[in-house]
């Protein structure tokens, strides 16, 4: 388990924690470390897992006054946003600073783009994944990040720019775990390894180097 580095700088570990199925994998381990904190140095909340987890960052990339008119207009599916999104401590990272979200801050695109080189963020975990690679965070967790268009009628699409950014995190040296419950990265069907009928067992040594049994 990875730990803080005690500098108060950058969290070491960060969980990103979005609305799919898999967020149950965060809340179970948790629950079995009675502390978020056993799990990742800082949660990162994704839109509405806002309201319902305990969060050290919300990342929230439309334009928040539009959660309020949502929620006047009756959306139901969004109408839960105005009991506390204005009443945000923050940081809530967004596309500017807004009146009356006093927890709004800018998130730093421009910083962000030149940190990642490529101007491709179409879903709000890919610009959560796009500041975790600024603040050069050691191990990053995804949970609830489950991307399915075609398979439900609303299902979200996003999927390819998550898992691209992902490799960058990956061959930037970062570690990336994702819930075992997640389709991320086919991380749910247990079979990410082509052609083997026994998929062999997959370990890291202390040198982060992988070993293989079969």
């Amino acid at each position: 388990m990875s730990t803080s580095t005690g500098d108060n700088g950058n969290p070491y570990t960060v969980a990103i924690v979005a609305m799919g199925p898999s967020h149950k994998d965060y809340v179970d381990e948790c629950l079995n470390k009675s502390s978020r904190f056993g799990v990742a140095d800082e949660t990162w909340a994704i839109n509405a897992a806002g309201g319902v987890l305990q969060h050290d960052r919300l990342i929230c990339m439309d334009a928040l006054p539009y959660f309020a008119k949502a929620a006047r207009e009756a959306n139901p599916s969004l109408a839960g946003f105005g009991d506390w999104l204005a009443k945000h401590p923050g940081p809530i990272y967004t596309q500017r600073k807004y009146d009356g979200f006093p927890g709004s801050v800018e998130y730093p695109l421009q910083a962000v783009l030149n940190c990642c080189q490529y101007p491709y963020f179409n879903n709000t975990v890919a610009y959560a994944v796009g500041l975790a690679l600024l603040m050069q965070v050691k191990h990053l967790k995804l949970y609830g990040c489950d991307y399915t268009a075609g398979q439900h009628a609303d299902g979200q699409t996003g999927r390819a720019c998550v898992e691209y950014w992902l490799s960058v995190c990956i061959q930037r040296g970062m570690r990336v775990t994702i819930a075992p419950s997640s389709t991320l990265c086919d991380q749910k069907s247990g079979r990410v390894l082509y052609g083997y009928s026994t998929p062999p067992k997959i370990t890291r040594d202390g040198a982060g180097q992988y070993r293989v049994s079969l």
